[in-house]
């Protein structure tokens, strides 16, 4: 799947792209992220949501002309 950002020009020097993060950093913020998420993802989802994503699910699923 492409998104609007693959279709957008490279800037032409890396002066144009503003800070560039070396892999140590990209790493660090990696992590820090994984930590301040992974309990987000290990919470109940709300029922409420969970049966309109599993709706959602079907009706993706469910032939065009039905």
């Amino acid at each position: 799947m492409t998104s609007k950002l693959d279709t957008l020009p490279l800037p032409s020097s890396p002066a144009a792209e503003g800070p560039v993060l070396d892999a140590r950093i990209r790493l660090r913020l990696g992590r820090q992220l994984q930590a301040l998420f992974d309990p987000v993802l290990d919470e109940e989802l709300d029922p409420r949501l969970a049966a309109l994503l599993q709706q959602l699910d079907q009706d993706r699923q469910a032939p065009e002309g039905a």
